[in-house]
């Protein structure tokens, strides 16, 4: 009786935390974003849509740039952490990935500032884009701090102090960039921008220190580079993969510039958005799902790892469904909150919309691989999905596609062949683990 009732009341008390620090990020982080969807309603009307799309090129292109220097590391900094309340090890390595992050900020700072102008222009559009990243060129260091530290928060379930974070910062970009339209147009908007990068990174990192003294324990990073092996298996994988993802992103938003123009990037950025809006409480799930699912799996519990597991994928699957629904239903009055020219795109947003139980999927599965430290398979997909995607895309402007159509319909067969390739090694793993 007592070997059955101690697991039974031990997933019950796990079960409980998950849910309540699930609780704990969409109260907090879930405010955030619906923030940030606002300000975007906020800077779409007062900029109007070529103006947006100016604004809208720079937010999705300062992105790129972090998700190859810290974005796809946050997952990793939460998997170091957790296991580093008991491995050294760990520690070693959570140190190793913040130094590589740092040191390619570094890279692409220097890039973008001593680049020509003339051939910065060729790629960003216009002057006003290229004066800001050359300012970006300079604070990229600094911005790569909040979602590596935010990865840390989170490892250690610090899940109510992230969402206040979020939200208060979100609040701050709100009333910086509206002030910023109000005061100087397109250029106070980018200011705005600017702003609150930097200051959520300098806030996250007093708080870390703060809390947590991390200056006073700079003695235990002692021996660091012995684990420098997880460079090459871990962290440069995924680094490589960053490498892939962000830039292909921006290279299918070039593309679409050309073929349709700027108005295209505004709607463009607008359906991604509420496409980000749809998967928001599926998203913060499992950004703290990662911490649990991370102890299951350091402590070989394959069983409840893998039940647990199936359960939120179905879970996920009738949420993407009835998310693609409810949003495509309303695509015609959603996008009318962005600004009367906005909503002769509907059609488009609907294409769209099919990504959401894909890209819901696809960041749940991702984690399993993650865990089970499969960077370099995940390396291997990224680069077929994102092939495919761009040859994609490609074919569909050859064939005079509607540049928003073909720019979503080949995102979706992308990301139709990732989730497959996803879901063969995650199905791999468990017929050999529950062996």
């Amino acid at each position: 009786m007592k070997n059955i009732l101690i697991p039974y009341l031990r997933d019950r008390m796990n079960s409980s935390h998950l849910f309540r620090s699930f609780l704990a990020t969409v109260a907090g982080s879930g405010v955030s974003k619906i923030i940030l969807v606002i300000a975007t309603f906020v800077c779409s009307n007062m900029l109007g849509k070529m103006e947006f799309g100016e604004l809208s090129f720079v937010r999705n292109t300062l992105n790129m740039i972090l998700c190859i220097c810290a974005l796809n590391f946050s997952a990793l900094c939460t998997k170091f952490t957790t296991e580093a309340k008991t491995s050294v090890v760990s520690l070693h390595r959570l140190f190793l990935l913040f130094a590589f992050s740092f040191t390619i900020c570094i890279v692409i700072g220097v890039v973008l500032i001593i680049t020509p102008e003339k051939i910065l222009l060729s790629l960003l559009s216009t002057d006003t884009v290229v004066k800001f990243f050359k300012i970006i060129g300079v604070l990229l260091p600094i911005f790569m701090l909040q979602p590596l530290i935010e990865g840390v928060l989170r490892g250690l379930k610090k899940f109510k102090l992230i969402g206040i974070l979020q939200t208060t910062s979100s609040v701050f970009y709100l009333g910086v960039v509206s002030l910023g339209i109000l005061l100087g147009g397109l250029n106070g908007a980018l200011i705005g921008v600017i702003s609150y990068y930097a200051l959520y990174s300098i806030v996250s990192l007093s708080i870390l220190q703060y809390k947590y003294h991390i200056s006073n324990r700079i003695h235990q990073i002692t021996g660091a580079w012995q684990e420098k092996s997880a460079l090459c298996t871990m962290v440069i994988p995924l680094f490589l993969m960053s490498f892939i993802d962000a830039p292909v992103m921006w290279v299918a938003q070039v593309i679409l510039s050309k073929s349709g123009s700027m108005e295209s990037i505004g709607s463009m950025t607008a359906m991604m958005q509420i496409r980000t809006l749809a998967m928001l409480i599926p998203s913060y799930f499992s950004n703290t799902y990662i911490a649990f699912a991370g102890e299951l799996n350091s402590e070989k519990r394959y069983g409840d790892y893998y039940r647990q597991f199936a359960k939120i994928t179905r879970l996920y699957l009738y949420i993407g469904i009835g998310m693609l629904l409810v949003f495509s239903a309303g695509a015609y009055p959603i996008l009318f909150l962005y600004g009367r020219h906005f909503v002769g795109d509907w059609p488009a947003m609907i294409v769209s919309n099919f990504g959401i139980p894909l890209t819901m999927l696809i960041g749940l599965f991702r984690i399993d691989l993650l865990l089970k430290d499969h960077q370099q398979y995940l390396l291997y997909i990224s680069i077929t999905w994102n092939a495919v995607w761009l040859i994609s895309l490609y074919v569909m402007n050859l064939c005079s596609v509607d540049p928003l159509h073909s720019f979503f319909f080949s995102q979706n067969i992308g990301a139709i062949v990732f989730l497959l390739g996803l879901y063969m090694v995650y199905k791999n793993d468990k017929n050999k683990l529950l062996k």
